[in-house]
């Protein structure tokens, strides 16, 4: 194993935070659980559902052989109208499987071709204030502004749309294939894996889980760690706002983690800059199981260690292993 203490990299910060490999398995969720947590979360949920979807769907060139590629845009709580890219097999017959894939701080600009398979219709949500989502009155293409609007209030805060983004991608997929799948998965990393941690717990129609490098876990650490994600724009505002951990305490991916009830496999990092470990690896430990925890040696972070390869592998082997239950 890769002595991470000993990689070399240009921040004024350490990227494992003083963390072991050992000591990242034991850190515990926050005590900051609000008392009506689930009520929030569930409340909001509902309203999300409420709101009508409004889908329009729009064909376009496709650079994928075999596939055809739709954008389709539809209304998300509260009263926002966000972009997707659906990518369809051209013979959908064997497509039982549905797949939301959320994207990282930095928006998405087009499907990921990697999430792309002749067993799947893969929806590509795009979060509000990004690229095919932009809205005159969000900050657009900014992670460092995203991440803080609204933050004043939990019921301002728009990390709530953007898991209504995120739920309401199923009902675009139930719409374009309302009896081919059988299965819907979630697959986010970043970003897009401490939305998934948010907002799994409520939707029940998920079924299996991926969550890579998830931010937003355990404020209480968040809040201390100096990086280069979006987590040191909430850390600065912090210094001069120390209120919002009211607000933050219903956003705290550790937190909602506890109540996912689908297997997942979580992908966390002993060393990266951009999301401090300790905060991955507590939404992976408070998971109640079935869970697997891929482990890399790196996040964020173009760094070559022996075990690349291998990790990537055994990550790969957990995923099959996701899609076909056999996760123990």
């Amino acid at each position: 194993m890769t002595d991470v203490t000993q990689i070399p990299h240009p921040h004024d910060f350490d990227p494992t935070y003083g963390y072991s490999f050992e000591e990242l398995l034991k850190v515990p969720a926050p005590e900051t659980e609000p008392s009506d947590f689930v009520e929030f979360w569930e409340a909001l949920y509902k309203k999300a559902e409420a709101v009508p979807l409004n889908l329009s769907i729009e064909a376009c060139d496709s650079p994928y052989p075999g596939y055809r590629l739709l954008k389709a845009n539809y209304d998300v709580y509260p009263d926002y109208r966000v972009g997707a890219w659906v990518v369809i097999p051209e013979d959908s017959s064997s497509a039982k499987l549905g797949m939301v894939v959320g994207h990282g701080y930095g928006g998405r600009d087009a499907p990921g071709e990697d999430r792309i398979a002749p067993d799947r219709i893969t929806i590509f949500p795009v979060a509000p204030g990004f690229h095919i989502s932009a809205d005159e009155r969000l900050p657009f293409n900014d992670a460092g502004l995203h991440v803080i609007h609204g933050i004043e209030s939990k019921d301002t805060y728009l990390i709530g749309p953007c898991c209504a983004a995120y739920w309401r991608a199923i009902d675009v997929l139930k719409e374009i294939a309302p009896t081919t799948i059988e299965h819907f998965h979630y697959a986010g990393w970043s970003f897009g894996g401490g939305i998934g941690a948010l907002m799994l717990p409520w939707e029940k129609r998920f079924q299996t889980a991926e969550l890579g490098q998830p931010t937003f876990g355990h404020h209480p650490i968040r809040l201390k760690c100096k990086c280069v994600g979006s987590g040191e724009a909430v850390r600065r505002l912090h210094h001069t706002q120390p209120e919002i951990e009211a607000s933050l305490a219903y956003f705290d991916s550790v937190t909602a983690s506890k109540y996912i009830k689908v297997p997942t496999v979580f992908v966390c990092s002993r060393f990266d800059p951009a999301v401090a470990p300790p905060g991955q690896f507590a939404v992976a430990n408070a998971h109640p199981g079935p869970k697997r925890i891929a482990v890399l040696t790196t996040g964020h972070f173009a760094y070559d260690y022996p075990e690349y390869a291998s990790e990537y592998a055994a990550y790969d082997r957990d995923i099959a292993d996701l899609l076909q239950n056999r996760l123990a």
